[in-house]
Order: structure tokens, then sequence, then C-alpha cells
């Protein structure tokens, strides 16, 4: 075991009228973590930028829209994947949709889909976020979302 990388991320949880979820589909190959498994859009905070500032600009290169988001959690964890170490700073952003999928363009990874709380028992999900996707369906059902 070497070192322990930290890592700085951002993802974000958009929602439409309907109450789903969009979720990106990422690549199947075997140099990604996760692969072929559904996740958020986002990605990691690169030097000198702010968590806001990265997801903003992680939303435009995955999918071209600047779409408005509210902070709704930060967590900080440690991680073991691939034999490496890693202590995980992310920002999750929450926002609203009102797209179809079909008029969204994707710029990585295989697909994008809306998904219901009913469908996270039907899909493979990355990153370890089911119980982050089963809270904000939670605080959805609650009005406690700031959106």
């Amino acid at each position: 075991m070497g070192d322990v990388i930290f890592y700085r991320g951002v993802s974000a949880i958009p929602v439409n009228a309907e109450g789903k979820i969009l979720l990106q589909l990422r690549d199947d190959r075997p140099d990604l973590n996760y692969p072929n498994c559904w996740t958020t859009l986002g990605g990691a905070v690169e030097a000198g930028e702010t968590f806001d500032e990265a997801i903003r600009r992680e939303l435009l290169e995955e999918i071209e829209i600047d779409l408005p988001v509210q902070l709704w959690k930060t967590q900080n964890y440690p991680v073991e994947l691939r034999g490496r170490s890693y202590i995980v700073d992310i920002c999750t952003y929450v926002g609203r949709i009102d797209l179809p999928v079909s008029e969204i363009k994707l710029n990585e990874g295989q697909a994008l889909g809306y998904f219901a709380l009913a469908d996270l028992d039907t899909i493979q999900i990355g990153f370890n976020f089911e119980p982050l996707f089963r809270e904000f369906f939670a605080e959805l059902a609650h009005g406690t979302l700031p959106l």
C-alpha cells in the first residue's frame, strides 16, 4: 500500500418534474473505476478551482448545459480502490432539469437515463452512491432539498 491520495470531487443529481434523477452510464472500459455502472454527473476538482466552479465545468463538459444547481451535501471519507487508499472530499449538488434524455447531448459515458426510487433496485450503481440516492429521494419526498 502506498501513500494516501487526496481526491476532491463534485457530483450533480438533477431531478425532473416527475421526481426522477438523471444518471449517467459510465463507459465499459477496464481502466475505469466502476465501468458500465450508473452514477452521477461530475468529476474531479482541478487545481485552483472551487467546488462550485468544478460542478459548472463538469456539467458543461459532460452534457453542455449550464444547469443551475445548489450545494446539497458535503462528504469526506476514506476508500480503498484498486489497491490504493484515498481520502475523498466530495460536494454533491442538486437542481431541476426539464429536458428529455433525447434532447441532452452526452459527451462522456454510454448513456443518460432518468430513474425513480424503485429503479435503484434494478440498476448497477457505481461509487457506492446507492445510499446517497436513497437519501436524496427521502429528502425529495419530505420537501427538504434545496431545490
